[in-house]
């Protein structure tokens, strides 16, 4: 069906316990909870990730994929090398499916996130601060998030584990159940070890999944990056994803820092609530970028050319100081070329 069901441990003292991968036999104090209620219980254990094994036929096809993919992704870069003047690059686009089909898609960015009270003058304002604002796809926090700071550092005081029953019905495949965040193992192996040293410097990270696999056309790769010019009480990591060759077993996942210093105490507690962005998705065409400073007569021509676009679109300027000065504020944002971002509900899969 298309109700979703999602379980939690309400025991705070029970943070070793394993969650039972069938989603049977469950210990009496795991209670389930409905996504249309948006409540976030107290902690649940945190398990590490294991991958989906896959028969042979399957392995090999999957081997070929990313072959395919990373064959396209040279033949890419190669033709953006010595692509004619003129001819229009590979188109970029994004392919995604939700670990559960009642979690969010993600929603293409907006040019203003902030409101601010009548006036001139507000950043948001600025057409470039609009357009960056605007690029890119925001992924769309499925649950509410609630850290606490311990003595040790920050920690999960909530957390939700999704089944995998929906994405085996829809795609016939059964990862592992999936939880909503988990803080980093000082004991771990995979995917990486930490050393005794390094996990003091990185103890205020936690990470939260997106609940989204993803996928980009070859040659092209996905920046995860926090919301530009948002400050939040939390930072995005930025991480350049190969998504166009990469394809996990589990959704992707995104790190965030926890604020650090004097300021704060054991005690404290930062809260994400449900339906607010998490962090943004933006393509990148891979290729080979070099910067060069120009001649003096490039310069001198590029010059000149702005120069009479400002004489034929500006108009003169209000401030008494400004000596002649021309003002571009409403033809600059008119004549702005913009990128453009949309979800295609459109899919087979639709629920």
């Amino acid at each position: 069906g298309s109700s979703a069901t999602f379980w939690q441990n309400t025991n705070e003292q029970h943070l070793t316990s394993r969650w039972h991968p069938t989603g049977q036999q469950l210990a009496a104090d795991w209670v389930p909870i409905q996504t249309a209620a948006g409540v976030v219980l107290p902690r649940c254990p945190l398990s590490r990730q294991r991958p989906y094994r896959l028969d042979l036929r399957t392995r090999l096809r999957a081997r070929l994929l990313v072959a395919t993919a990373a064959l396209g992704g040279a033949a890419a870069l190669q033709a953006g090398r010595r692509r004619p003047r003129g001819s229009a690059p590979p188109k970029g686009g994004l392919r995604y499916f939700r670990y559960h089909s009642d979690l969010p898609r993600p929603v293409p960015a907006r040019r203003i996130y902030v409101k601010r009270p009548a006036g001139q003058g507000w950043p948001e304002q600025c057409p470039p601060i609009q357009a960056a604002q605007a690029f890119g796809w925001d992924v769309i926090n499925p649950f509410e998030l609630c850290f606490v700071r311990r003595a040790e550092g920050w920690e999960p005081a909530s957390a939700v584990e999704v089944q995998a029953g929906d994405l085996e019905e829809r795609a016939g495949v059964a990862p592992d159940t999936q939880e909503n965040c988990w803080c980093w193992d000082p004991n771990q192996v995979l995917p990486h070890r930490i050393s005794p040293h390094v996990f003091p410097e990185i103890r205020h990270q936690v990470k939260v999944s997106t609940y989204l696999y993803l996928w980009t056309p070859p040659g092209w790769a996905l920046l995860m990056s926090d919301l530009p010019n948002m400050q939040r009480s939390f930072r995005v990591q930025s991480a350049l994803l190969d998504t166009d060759w990469y394809f996990p077993a589990h959704p992707w996942h995104c790190v965030l820092e926890l604020p650090i210093g004097d300021d704060v105490q054991p005690g404290d507690e930062l809260r994400i609530p449900a339906g607010e962005p998490l962090c943004r998705l933006m393509p990148v065409r891979r290729g080979a970028y070099s910067a060069s400073e120009m001649d003096r007569g490039e310069f001198a021509e590029l010059f000149g050319q702005g120069q009479q676009w400002l004489e034929e679109n500006g108009r003169p300027s209000e401030d008494p100081d400004g000596q002649g000065a021309l003002d571009i504020t409403r033809v600059y944002a008119r004549q702005q070329r913009l990128a453009s971002f949309a979800v295609d509900f459109g899919t087979k899969h639709r629920r």
